[in-house]
């Protein structure tokens, strides 16, 4: 009897998983005792996993911010032995605009019940928004017809 052929058109069902709505890193790689670690941990790992020299960001990063950066900086950023040198919030925000990074943001705030997600899904969240106003109406209107049903 011949072996039957695999079928490799069609996808392995148990193996789908959702496209991730939330950028994160490896929770391994920016693990640390105190948010002002984790700072130093996330920014380190947004430069490394970029791929481009410190110098490079520095001034793309100088570019942006319309301030001088140098690559010193950016390693004085990312040391949690230095606390009097900590990346600014305005050039973290800059950080992750130029190094096109949203885990950056999205690891800090981790705690906080915020997420940082691509434009593309403010129309969806808007309507889940309308729809769920729109079920709080009915269901209001309903009770409020009920209520009056009552009282003839």
């Amino acid at each position: 009897m011949a072996k039957a052929r695999r079928d490799t058109l069609t996808g392995d069902l148990l193996s789908w998983e959702p496209p991730k709505v939330e950028a994160r890193y490896e929770e391994t790689r920016v693990r640390a005792a105190t948010l002002r670690g984790k700072v130093c941990r996330v920014v380190t790992e947004a430069m490394d996993k970029d791929g481009r020299s410190r110098d490079e960001i520095a001034g793309e990063l100088s570019a942006y911010l319309r301030e001088p950066i140098s690559a010193d900086t950016t390693y004085q950023w990312t040391s949690e032995a230095n606390e009097n040198r900590n990346i600014p919030g305005y050039a973290l925000i800059g950080l992750a605009e130029i190094l096109n990074a949203p885990e950056i943001l999205n690891e800090l705030l981790a705690n906080s019940g915020f997420v940082v997600v691509d434009r593309k899904y403010i129309p969806l969240i808007e309507r889940e928004i309308a729809i769920e106003q729109r079920e709080r109406m009915d269901r209001f209107i309903a009770a409020s017809d009920a209520e009056w049903k009552t009282r003839k």
